[in-house]
């Protein structure tokens, strides 16, 4: 009984860190042993006025989530632990768009700058600096960090757009999705949308998303045409977590 107890708990932990790695921009992937380095991989191929038209579904996607180049959203990052607060500034900017292997390919460079307060070396919350892509399958809208692999089946779901309403949703781990392990943690879903002015200006259609946990949370809001404006991460009783504001956005 203790034994199943453990493992009950262990999965859930897990689970909690795979959705922080994901939204926080720590190094992980659906299947790290897996997957070939990218350089490896057949290579992208520029988006030109020649290249293959995108499907509906995918300009859809790219219309609510803005995944174009130039596209720039800056952050106001907060993490904690129990230790200490600390303080980034995040900006977040597609550096590339390609066709690869078939797919929307955006690939994003994250920057960071801290502003207030001093992380130590297990401080696992905070944002980490570097590269990673968003593979768009038509409304299926797949993250990757550091390694890519053509095999979406194995790949962390971030986003179906449009959302799926009426109570619907998805479970963005791969393994999750494989074994149709009808759980109630790792579920995601949206709300029903409602209209949202942004700092920046303007009214914009919006949708609460939430991933269900037993011992945290992970929520934000998504606004189309812009993307999330404001995420957060909290495990309960381990007392560490994020919360992400968006500053500015702006495309190009």
């Amino acid at each position: 009984m203790m034994i199943m107890k453990y493992r009950h708990t262990l999965l859930i932990f897990n689970l909690l860190l795979l959705s922080l790695c994901n939204c926080a921009g720590l190094r992980w992937n659906g299947k790290p042993d897996q997957s070939p380095p990218r350089d490896e991989i057949n290579p992208p191929t520029p988006l030109k006025e020649t290249s293959p038209s995108l499907s509906e579904e995918t300009e859809v996607s790219l219309a609510i989530y803005p995944l174009k180049m130039g596209s720039t959203w800056i952050y106001n990052y907060l993490a904690y632990d129990q230790q200490s607060e600390v303080v980034w500034k995040v900006f977040d900017e597609v550096v590339d768009v390609s066709i690869w292997e078939g797919y929307y390919l955006a690939e994003l460079e994250r920057s960071i700058v801290l502003i207030e307060g001093h992380p130590g070396g297990r401080f696992i919350s905070g944002p980490k600096p570097g590269r990673f892509w968003f593979v768009v399958d038509g409304g299926n809208l797949y993250r990757f960090n550091e390694i890519l692999s053509s095999d979406l089946s194995g790949a962390w779901l971030d986003l179906i757009l449009p959302f799926p309403q009426d109570s619907q949703g998805w479970y963005p781990h791969p393994d999750q999705r494989a074994h149709l392990q009808m759980a109630t943690t790792g579920f995601r879903s949206a709300s029903a949308p409602f209209s949202k002015v942004l700092p920046q200006g303007g009214i914009y259609t919006c949708y609460n998303v939430a991933t269900r946990y037993q011992d945290g949370t992970a929520e934000g809001t998504f606004c189309e045409g812009v993307g999330f404006v404001y995420q957060e991460f909290n495990l309960f009783n381990r007392a560490f977590g994020y919360r992400i504001e968006l500053e500015d956005f702006s495309t190009h």
